[in-house]
């Protein structure tokens, strides 16, 4: 009998807390509506919009406050993962949609245009090169515009640079956040700073796990390694006395409070997009590995480089040599995020969602 009375307690529990987060799901869907339909009574935008992209249908989130201001395409990290510039984002960046026509977009194999029916062989940086200028073509024709700017995030940035390289007719700016250049030159660095610091530190538990470990390139279980090495010397999410770890939670939140997101959509972003794109499309990975943008020597579009100071899995000391080389006649900036790494904290967030929102006064 009290077995039995302890299993209903929990499980009433259990349910309380289920209809406590869908009450709350609910009500904070309603109250981002509310605040889209007040921009669209203002005269601007926001809306989605399910585009046929590549071959499949991809999906996008268009906002702004203001229908004279240009174009911001923004391209998440990953791949697979629409954070925290997704189509989940409606309302979430004031600041963004105040000085842009904002463009959140699900990239191939993330969010809303994940779909198990995807080809493996079309999970290639050509393959979403391809999509994302189908889209600017598209947002050029609906918006008669004829440049955009453009921002990628890590994964992002490989393909934002390698289009703001090929078309730059295309792009008032081009911005790089986290923006990885070469990734086993990247790794090699990280992994030459690492054995040095355990050194310094005395720490022969770590240097002992590098001396195993070898060198780059890393890859399936050896890069699974190597990342527990670098989140633990901080060079993924930094940390210290005065600097709080940035809130993974924060950055996924329009996952969870979306209203353009399904509780499938949701699983999607966080699960199996994630799952398919970074494990299962293996030939897609070695490609990241084995990415090398040093052959890319000029670009005709001004160009900003955002990076944390801590980050190596972006090497920042990569990322700065990178940018010093580059010809960039247009102009160009190095912006460095002092307390974070790969994943900024709330400070630094703020910082570059304030940068990228500046720059059309630039």
């Amino acid at each position: 009998m009290v077995i039995c009375m302890i299993i209903a307690i929990i499980l009433a529990v259990i349910l309380f807390i289920i209809f406590a987060l869908i009450t709350y799901r609910i009500t904070v869907q309603n109250r981002i509506l509310a605040k889209a339909k007040v921009l669209v009574k203002n005269g601007g935008i926001s809306e989605t919009a399910a585009l046929d992209i590549g071959g499949i249908v991809q999906h996008i989130l268009v906002e702004g406050k203001d229908l004279t201001k240009p174009i911001l395409l923004l391209l998440h990290g990953g791949p697979g993962q629409p954070f925290p510039f997704g189509v989940s984002a409606r309302t979430l960046f004031p600041e963004l949609t105040s000085h842009f026509i904002t463009v959140y977009y699900d990239q191939r194999g993330a969010g809303k245009s994940y779909y198990k029916g995807i080809d493996k062989k079309t999970m290639n940086a050509e393959q979403f090169i391809s999509d994302v200028n189908e889209l600017i073509s598209y947002l050029q024709e609906r918006f008669k515009r004829e440049k955009i700017y453009l921002a990628g995030m890590s994964w992002g940035s490989i393909i934002g640079i390698k289009l703001a390289q090929e078309f730059p007719v295309k792009f008032h700016a081009y911005i790089g956040f986290d923006q990885i250049t070469s990734i086993t030159e990247g790794q090699m660095l990280a992994y030459e700073w690492l054995v040095s610091k355990a050194g310094d530190d005395n720490d022969k538990k770590t240097l002992h796990k590098l001396h195993k470990l070898g060198g780059p390139p890393y890859f399936n279980e050896r890069e699974k390694s190597y990342s527990d090495l670098i989140n633990a010397a901080k060079g993924y999410i930094y940390k210290d006395e005065k600097t709080k770890a940035p809130s993974i939670m924060a950055l996924i939140k329009g996952a969870f409070i979306s209203p353009d997101y399904t509780l499938k959509d949701t699983y999607k972003s966080l699960i199996s997009g994630v799952k398919f794109s970074i494990f299962e499309c293996e030939e897609l990975q070695k490609e990241i590995m084995g990415t090398d943008l040093s052959y890319i020597k000029e670009l005709k579009v001004p160009v900003y480089i955002i990076q944390g100071r801590h980050d190596l899995t972006a090497n920042y000391t990569l990322a700065q040599k990178f940018f010093n080389e580059l010809n960039a006649p247009e102009g160009k900036e190095f912006i460095t995020l002092e307390n974070s790494a790969h994943i900024p904290n709330k400070q630094d967030f703020n910082k570059l969602v304030s940068v990228i929102a500046e720059m059309n006064h630039h």
